[in-house]
């Protein structure tokens, strides 16, 4: 023996890999860690408008059944995403100004769903319970009873309001073939192209203030909406005549 290592015998080579079988490679990396708290937050990045277990599961790269145990539906996962949403989102603090609050609460609310597009719809068909949303909402009902509003008033306001902001970024769903107008811009701009055939069909006298709303900044007419509803509240606040 001399430590080398012996060639081949003459007439013998090595045997070829069996046929049909490739190589065998090393896996590379660990599997994806998958628990509640990393499947929230895949559904955050995938988004509410493509939100489901199975678009969640490809973004973590596991199986969609994985989810399964730890949402038993998928209302459970978009409630659990919307508490995740809500939780992270600026919340303004009570000035003592019932209108002040309530405005600042429309919007903030309003950013909140601007940053996650397709949020309003959920919120509404929402079958599972986001406690976050609820919470939210209802320290803004309590502030108001604590202004000196009465318990009805006082919910009456809140969901004017709330159910105008809600409004404002469901008006443009389904008006695109390869999706939903999931923000008030995308909905402006599905009217600025349907504006000329609109204009041909109303009264004229109305064409001309039709056309600078629709060509305008969709916040500047949510702004007017939410000071007309606001006064229209101001009867219901503590002394009003």
């Amino acid at each position: 023996m001399t430590g080398k290592s012996e060639p081949a015998p003459p007439g013998r080579t090595q045997a070829p890999p069996a046929a049909g079988r490739a190589p065998r490679t090393p896996r590379l990396g660990r599997p994806p860690q998958v628990d509640r708290e990393a499947i929230v937050r895949a559904a955050v990045t995938v988004g509410f408008g493509r939100l489901g277990m199975s678009t969640v599961a490809q973004r973590l790269g596991t199986k969609h059944s994985t989810l399964y145990r730890y949402f038993a539906t998928r209302d459970d996962l978009v409630a659990a995403t919307v508490d995740a949403v809500v939780a992270a989102a600026d919340w303004p603090e009570p000035t003592g100004s019932w209108r002040q609050d309530l405005a600042a609460h429309a919007w903030a609310t309003y950013r909140l769903l601007e940053r996650h597009p397709g949020l309003a719809g959920h919120i509404v068909s929402l079958r599972g319970n986001s406690e976050a949303y609820g919470k939210v909402n209802g320290r803004v009902v309590s502030r108001l009873v604590d202004a000196g509003f009465r318990a009805e008033s006082a919910i009456l306001a809140h969901d004017v309001v709330h159910e105008q902001v809600l409004m404002f970024f469901l008006a443009g769903q389904g008006g695109e073939d390869d999706g939903e107008a999931t923000t008030p811009q995308r909905a402006a701009e599905l009217r600025r192209e349907q504006l000329p055939d609109a204009l041909e069909e109303i009264d004229p006298r109305l064409r001309e203030a039709l056309a600078g709303i629709v060509r305008g900044e969709p916040e500047r007419w949510f702004a007017r909406k939410l000071d007309v509803l606001l006064d229209g509240l101001a009867p219901l606040a503590p002394g009003a005549g």
